[in-house]
This record gives structure tokens, C-alpha cells and sequence, in this order.
């Protein structure tokens, strides 16, 4: 969901804004509500008081209460996919090493900014084990390019580099970020000093 600044909201309609704070009111009560008792055990007459808000602002903004649902899901995933995406992003002068700490850190402080909003997504998920299929893709392919661009070692597939990397993200993550034991800056660090000579294995040679 596209967020408007300040000065951009203030120069819209009156009825305009209204409905757009309306509604992000109404996405972060329903984030919570959703966070802690899940689809079925959610009510609108919740989201609504939480969000001090009526019934019919919530039916103006979703048809249902799994509409709300699975537009939050949806589109949250579909920003992480898109974060994921630009991990080795960066000018053309930028290290591996750089490109990988600002890609990691921008990902990391993105699936925690709403840690009601990580643990709905985790929740809706834990039942499909493909559903983290198209992150291991995306890696698969920017290995792929950082392998034609002679960024990393081209001795493993692309796909081996992939999986292992995702492996060690996702564990890092439920470990050290899901749980608080870490900040953001730590966990990238540490991740840093594991990839970068598995990346970079044999990469001169």
C-alpha cells in the first residue's frame, strides 16, 4: 500500500484525506486484531472500536472481514517479494560487501517495522510450505546476474547460493530479529561476515 506524505495528504479534498486516515486507521486495527486472534477468531466490532471508527467505514473500505484478510497478506508479501528483489541493488561502484549491507538492512527493517503485521503474515503462511518459494527465486535470480556481472563465485549454481543464503536470512531472522534478541544493525553484520566468503568463495582464483 502506497503511503502519502504530509504535504501531499494536506493538499487533498477534505473528504478525501478523511477517508484515506480513515483507512489507515482501519488497516492498522485490523493488522492487530488479525495479529492476535487470527482470521476466524477476528471481528469487525473490534477493528472498528479500535480504530474509533463505525461498521460502515469498515464495509466502505472491504467487502468482508476476509477481504480485509487477504488484502493485507497479499500485499504485504508482495512488498517483501519486491524488497527482496533489490537486495544487490546499488550505483555502479558499490562492493558486494555494500550492496549486501544496505540490501539486508532495508529488508530486515521492513519485515519488522509492524511486528503485529510479521507475526500476521507468519501465521497466515504456516500452513503452505510454498509460500516462500518465490523469495528462494528471486535469490536464485539475482545470483544469477551477480554471477554474469562477476560479483560473486560462479563455482556453485546459482540456486545452491540461493538456497543457502535464504537459509541462513530466515534463520537469522526467527532467531535474533522475530524474537528482539538483536537489532537490525547486529543481524546484518553477522549475516555479512557468514555470506560474503561463501559468495565470494574461489572468486578470485
Amino acid at each position: 500500500m502506497r503511503t502519502i506524505g504530509r504535504p501531499a495528504l494536506a493538499a487533498l479534498h477534505p473528504q478525501t484525506r478523511r477517508h484515506l486516515e480513515n483507512g489507515k486507521r482501519l488497516r492498522a486495527a485490523a493488522i492487530q486484531e488479525f495479529a492476535l486472534h487470527g482470521l476466524h477468531g477476528a471481528k469487525v466490532s473490534n477493528i472498528v472500536a479500535a480504530a474509533q471508527l463505525t461498521q460502515p467505514s469498515f464495509y466502505r473500505t472491504w467487502p468482508s472481514k476476509e477481504a480485509a484478510y487477504e488484502e493485507l497478506v497479499t500485499a504485504t508479501i508482495e512488498t517483501w517479494q519486491a524488497s527482496t528483489r533489490l537486495v544487490l541493488d546499488g550505483p555502479d561502484d558499490w562492493t558486494l560487501e555494500e550492496r549486501l549491507t544496505r540490501g539486508l538492512d532495508q529488508l530486515f527493517r521492513l519485515i519488522t517495522r509492524d511486528r503485529n503485521l510479521t507475526r500476521l503474515i507468519l501465521d497466515a503462511q504456516k500452513n503452505d510450505s510454498d509460500w516462500l518459494r518465490p523469495f528462494l527465486q528471486a535469490y536464485e535470480d539475482m545470483f544469477e546476474q551477480a554471477q554474469l556481472k562477476g560479483w560473486v563465485t560462479s563455482r556453485l549454481p546459482a540456486e545452491a547460493l540461493a538456497q543457502a543464503v535464504f537459509a541462513l536470512l530466515d534463520r537469522f531472522f526467527q532467531i535474533r530479529l522475530y524474537l528482539g534478541n538483536a537489532t537490525v544493525e547486529d543481524t546484518t553484520r553477522e549475516l555479512i561476515q557468514l555470506i560474503l566468503p561463501m559468495l565470494q568463495e574461489a572468486h578470485d582464483e
